[in-house]
């Protein structure tokens, strides 16, 4: 394989044995992301692509084109609703899409996003044609994974929980374990992430001073445009130190933990 396509490549890593590894693909709006698991073992992360890498000829084809033993896929998706269960089953994914803005050209899904809550979002016509390869069936909403992470981390209703992916990030926050609130904001500036940050615990009444901001995602180490901005508002901020799969120590876990953690999903995918 072309190393510099790759953050990391497992020196273990064999094309004879993809037929026991998991491929993971997460999409965004523009890019995707990309790994290779040997049951909990990270073998291969590749850099971020265009999303139009999955329907042509290049070289991330290489991997793309073998029998993994397994796909998982998530999309990420600022066009979503969550809903408890009994409603999506008296109203239908049909009276629950009006919502989004659904066009001809997109693709609705429908799956449980934890015990309590049903997500119904959509994928845009760039994102369905880039997993048409694959199993239609086995697709997840984009932050299954890190909400599922966390969820198991039994979360604090003093922390604030962010996770930042090109011109978007996901914010959560649990109280008492469980999902109390989750949204999905665009932002172009760190200022902007603040301020939807501060929103938020208005609107959740919480005394910032003792807030903790928990970040993972596309933040580069040394890059501390985040911590600077909020922590000034906020009780501390920190890196996201979840870890849900066997990744070598010289890479940073909280630019890895929503991609991993869709190995968590396997049974949603499986629904």
């Amino acid at each position: 394989m072309n190393d510099s396509l790759y953050h990391y490549i497992d020196p273990s890593f064999s094309h004879t044995q993809v037929g026991n590894y998991t491929l993971l693909l997460q999409l965004g709006m523009v890019n995707f992301s990309l790994a290779i698991m040997h049951g909990k073992q990270l073998m291969v992360w590749r850099h971020d692509a265009h999303l139009h890498e999955l329907t042509r000829h290049g070289e991330v084809q290489e991997v793309l084109n073998f029998e993994y033993q397994n796909v998982i896929t998530a999309i990420s998706s600022s066009h979503f609703t969550l809903l408890p269960a009994e409603i999506i089953e008296q109203d239908g994914i049909a009276g629950v899409a009006r919502f989004l803005d659904v066009q001809a050209s997109d693709t609705v899904f429908a799956q449980p996003l934890d015990t309590d809550n049903e997500v119904v979002f959509k994928a845009a016509p760039i994102q369905t044609r880039g997993i048409q390869r694959y199993d239609m069936q086995r697709v997840l909403f984009g932050a299954a994974g890190w909400l599922q992470a966390i969820a198991g981390n039994h979360p604090s209703g003093y922390h604030l929980y962010i996770n930042v992916y090109g011109e978007q990030f996901d914010m959560a926050y649990f109280r008492q374990g469980k999902l109390n609130l989750f949204n999905t904001f665009e932002f172009t500036h760190e200022d902007e992430l603040a301020y939807y940050a501060v929103f938020v615990c208005q609107q959740l009444k919480l005394d910032m001073s003792t807030v903790t901001v928990i970040l993972s995602g596309n933040i580069a180490p040394g890059d501390n445009r985040y911590h600077d901005i909020l922590a000034g508002i906020f009780k501390t901020v920190e890196l996201n130190n979840i870890v849900v799969a066997q990744i070598p120590d010289e890479l940073p876990k909280h630019q890895l933990l929503s991609l991993t953690a869709l190995t968590l999903c396997a049974s949603l995918a499986d629904a």
